[in-house]
């Protein structure tokens, strides 16, 4: 249960989140956020975990991402100051912090300590929205906004279909909770027909 300041917390971090990527080109806009945080809630209502820190690090985790450009990121020390705007607990804003540093995939490998229930039902959620048929589009509207080819002759370096082949086919091995594991079957399936599909409507075939 959360008290009522921190639904109010919830509802201020919400509100800034909605304003500040509103217009994100790139996929981690504010629909994005929204997607994260109801399936992270949902996640969770299988899997247990502190709904608050579940709920907050969900809305704030894209706020600090390296992928987006200046017009649209905070520093991890704006956005812990933001949360102390906020009067979150010093305690829980550690938490939040170690969660969304530590949850992307290219960080996968500096995990040096047993990620808690709490990062991995946030990481698994914000996995779930990069595939599936949102990440399908998702990855298009990032290869659009950074002027990435869809594929490329001879090669798929650089590309959507390198994206989605080195990057996106690998997240449904790496779901953390059985309640995650189990949503990402779907997408991932959905994901491999919609490759294959493409790869023989565009005369594309694996070496």
């Amino acid at each position: 249960m959360r008290t009522i300041m921190q639904q109010k917390q919830l509802e201020a971090a919400a509100f800034f989140v909605s304003k500040q990527l509103k217009d994100e080109p790139t996929g981690h806009d504010a629909a994005h956020i929204d997607r994260v945080r109801l399936l992270a809630l949902n996640i969770a209502k299988r899997e247990g975990g502190s709904l608050f820190i579940i709920e907050m690090a969900a809305i704030v985790h894209d706020l600090i991402d390296e992928k987006l450009s200046s017009e649209w990121k905070l520093s991890p020390q704006e956005l812990k100051q933001q949360l102390l705007l906020w009067e979150v607990d010093k305690r829980d804003i550690r938490y939040i912090m170690d969660i969304i540093t530590t949850m992307s995939f290219r960080r996968r490998h500096m995990q040096h300590k047993p990620m808690t229930l709490e990062g991995a039902i946030v990481q698994d959620a914000d996995r779930l929205d990069a595939i599936g048929a949102t990440g399908i589009a998702r990855v298009f509207t990032y290869a659009g906004a950074k002027g990435e080819p869809h594929y490329t002759n001879g090669s798929h370096l650089g590309s959507v279909l390198e994206h989605m082949q080195e990057k996106l086919l690998k997240l449904k091995d790496l779901m953390n909770t059985h309640e995650g594991k189990q949503l990402a079957n779907e997408r991932h399936e959905f994901m491999c027909l919609f490759i294959k599909t493409w790869k023989e409507e565009c005369g594309l075939t694996d070496e």
